[in-house]
């Protein structure tokens, strides 16, 4: 099973101050023990830095070795999946839509993963994992 990891994700499992930390470690320690956690540049830029907003630089330092040690394979944001991204953005009407969260989905999408570990209700249910 491969499964992509979003930053809200990321952030709740390293952070027990969060408020869904436990139900991200719960999520982690249900996952078939041979699953393969991706995710994306994008994703290790985005999180390391609201980390460091949250909670200064050496937080943020300790949070992407954790990261790197936890994801399996980082992808690199690609053109032809940024172009993809950016068709999904552009149909967005909600105020406040993420272009890492449409960027996200296109790489679900070009990849076929099982499923995306996130909180976040942009993504759809059924690519969910809860």
């Amino acid at each position: 099973m491969k499964y992509l990891v979003d930053s809200d994700f990321l952030i709740s499992f390293s952070s027990d101050a969060d408020s869904t930390h436990s139900k991200s470690i719960e999520i982690y320690k249900n996952l078939a023990k041979n699953s393969e956690l991706l995710s994306t540049n994008l994703v290790f830029q985005e999180s390391t830095t609201v980390i460091s907003k949250r909670f200064g630089m050496q937080k943020a330092k300790v949070f992407y070795e954790m990261i790197n040690k936890f994801i399996n394979t980082r992808l690199v944001f690609e053109e032809n999946i940024e172009k993809e991204a950016w068709k999904i953005f552009l149909k967005q009407n909600k105020k406040g839509t993420s272009f890492i969260d449409c960027a996200n989905l296109a790489v679900c999408q070009k990849y076929k993963f099982d499923g995306i570990l996130s909180f976040d209700e942009f993504y759809p249910k059924e690519l969910r994992i809860h």
